[in-house]
């Protein structure tokens, strides 16, 4: 549409009442349905009607386009925000599907880590090993697993022997201990530490029944300990706490 036949519509629309006057708001805003209602009423000549749906379609196809502009431009920032999210899940899902196409490598990296953990607990350690080389036959990280497990049951052997070890020389020792207490060979601070904490009863099993004895303490009498100042041997005198040896001291005589 040219120049001339556009000022000659708006012309035409405002004798009719039906341009919006700029800077105020038109509640009768031309639009193509109120043009073909106009149309069926007869207001418009062949000419006029053509030049009139040209401008009345153009500007509300133009409109549109603003309306939808705008529109796209409020929603871009969100649908950036949802690319964002949406490629994020993508590199999560494909790091998911990584450890399950490749689960012998996961599995073998948190073993090495189980490994390397200075704070984990050799059961776990061992049972971890069994069951990578269990479950993976054919990994290339096989012969590794069996070796981390070798490694941990000889280990866990070693210490078993040696608290056997340390065990067994300790019933040696307290074996001896007790030959030497029967034979009444034991200083003061031995039986000081031999019979601590011993009860009654187990204090008749060893030494027999005591010479004197009170609720309190228990007497020795004979050759039991060497006096370091006579050299000579003397009784001793058992305190108890509760029916368990609290004391041991020697028995003092009345010159």
């Amino acid at each position: 549409m040219n120049r001339r036949a556009t000022l000659s519509v708006a012309a035409g629309l405002a004798a009719l009442g039906l341009a919006s006057l700029p800077g105020h708001a038109d509640s009768r805003q031309l639009s193509p349905e109120r043009l073909d209602m106009l149309d069926q009423r007869g207001y418009f000549t062949p000419g006029f009607k053509a030049a009139v749906h040209d401008l009345v379609y153009t500007r509300h196809a133009l409109e549109q386009t603003r309306a939808e502009q705008v529109k796209l431009t409020l929603d871009l920032p969100g649908l950036q925000q949802k690319m964002t999210e949406a490629e994020a899940r993508i590199v999560a899902l494909r790091q998911e599907l990584a450890k399950y196409e490749h689960p012998d490598e996961t599995d073998f990296a948190a073993l090495q880590n189980r490994m390397n953990d200075a704070g984990a607990k050799q059961e776990e350690q061992i049972a971890l090993a069994q069951a990578y080389v269990w479950t993976y036959p054919t990994s290339p990280h096989q012969s590794e697993a069996q070796q981390y497990l070798q490694q941990m049951l000889k280990k866990l052997a070693d210490q078993t022997q040696a608290e056997k070890d340390a065990e067994a020389i300790r019933a040696a020792a307290h074996a001896k201990l007790v030959q030497r207490a029967q034979a009444k060979d034991l200083s003061l601070k031995e039986w000081r530490v031999f019979l601590l904490d011993m009860s009654q009863d187990d204090l008749v099993k060893l030494l027999g029944r005591p010479t004197s004895q009170t609720a309190d303490y228990w007497t020795y009498s004979g050759e039991w300990i060497v006096d370091p100042t006579t050299h000579q041997k003397v009784g001793m005198v058992i305190n108890f706490n509760a029916g368990r040896v609290l004391s041991v001291s020697e028995e003092l005589h009345s010159p």
